[in-house]
C-alpha cells in the first residue's frame, strides 16, 4: 500500500477513498485488520479481493533472441502467435508456466524465459504487487478529500508549534488559523469543515479561522497575547498559526 502512494506520488497524510488487497494465504484472519490497513494507510475503504485480474490486463512482448535459439527461421511466426495469446494464457506464463502455442500446423512451447510479460492497470488504479500480494489503489483526490488532507497538515503543523512552544502534552490551547492568500478560503473551509476533529488532535478549546482570526497577524503587539506564532507552508500556501495556553 505504501509503495502503491509512492508510485502516485501521494504523501500518507492526504487521505483518499479506497484500496482492494489481494491475500494469497490467510485472508479471512487479514480481514479482520481492515481497520489496521485504513489507519496505517490513510483510506476511507479496504477491502479483500481473491485477484487482481480485474485491476490489470497483461501484455506480451516476445524476445527473439530467446525465441530464435530455440525455433530458428520460425521465430517471426512464433512471435506473432504468441502476441496473439488471451489474458488467461499469458497470465501461465506470467506465473512461470509453459504454455502451448499453435504455429501454422505445429504446436511448440513457449516458455516464460521466451518473452516478457508487462502488468498494466486497466483504470485510474496505482496497482503494485508482489510474491502474489497486491493492492489496488484509488489514487482520486476529491475536494473533500483533498480539505481533509488540508486538515490533517494543519494538525501536523500545530502539533509541531506545541513542541517548539515546550507546551506539556496535555495543556489545552487557543488557536488560531489564517491563510495569507486572502483570495483562496479553501484552506479556511477545510479548517472549519473539521473544526472539531483538529480540537481534539492540538487539544484546542478554540479555534479562530480566517476573518476570526481579526487582527492576529497584523499587529506586532498582539505577539504577546500569544504563546508561539509561526508561518508555515501547507501544500505551497503560507499559512498563519499562533497559539495560546489555556489561561496565560
Amino acid at each position: 500500500g505504501h509503495a502503491a502512494r509512492d508510485k502516485a506520488s501521494i504523501k500518507v497524510r492526504q487521505p483518499l477513498s479506497t484500496i482492494r488487497c489481494v491475500v494469497p494465504t490467510h485472508a479471512s484472519e487479514t480481514a479482520n485488520l481492515e481497520h489496521l490497513l485504513a489507519l496505517e494507510l490513510n483510506v476511507h475503504s479496504v477491502t479483500f479481493v481473491p485477484t487482481q485480474s480485474n485491476d490489470v490486463v497483461l501484455e506480451v512482448k516476445p524476445d527473439f533472441r530467446a525465441m530464435g535459439k530455440v525455433f530458428g527461421k520460425s521465430t517471426p511466426l512464433v512471435a506473432i502467435a504468441t502476441s496473439a495469446l488471451d489474458q488467461g494464457t499469458l497470465a501461465e506464463l506470467y506465473q512461470g508456466n509453459t504454455v502451448s502455442v499453435k504455429v501454422g500446423d505445429d504446436t511448440v512451447d513457449i516458455r516464460p524465459e521466451h518473452v516478457t510479460i508487462i502488468r498494466r492497470s486497466t483504470g485510474i488504479d496505482v496497482v503494485v504487487e508482489d510474491v502474489g500480494y497486491g493492492v489496488s489503489l484509488d489514487p482520486t483526490i476529491t475536494p473533500e478529500l483533498r480539505a481533509e488532507g488540508l486538515a490533517r497538515e494543519i494538525v501536523s503543523r500545530v502539533q509541531r508549534l506545541r513542541k517548539e512552544a515546550k507546551l506539556d502534552v496535555s495543556d489545552r490551547i487557543v488557536l488560531a488559523v489564517s491563510s495569507a492568500a486572502t483570495d483562496d478560503d479553501t484552506l479556511h473551509a477545510a479548517v472549519t469543515l473539521y473544526k472539531e476533529r483538529i480540537a481534539d488532535e492540538v487539544l484546542a478549546i478554540r479555534i479562530l479561522v480566517g476573518a476570526e482570526t481579526g487582527t492576529t497577524f497584523g499587529a506586532p503587539a498582539n505577539d504577546n497575547m500569544w504563546t508561539a506564532t509561526q508561518v508555515v507552508d501547507v501544500e505551497g500556501q503560507s499559512v498563519h498559526l499562533a497559539l495560546r495556553k489555556e489561561g496565560v
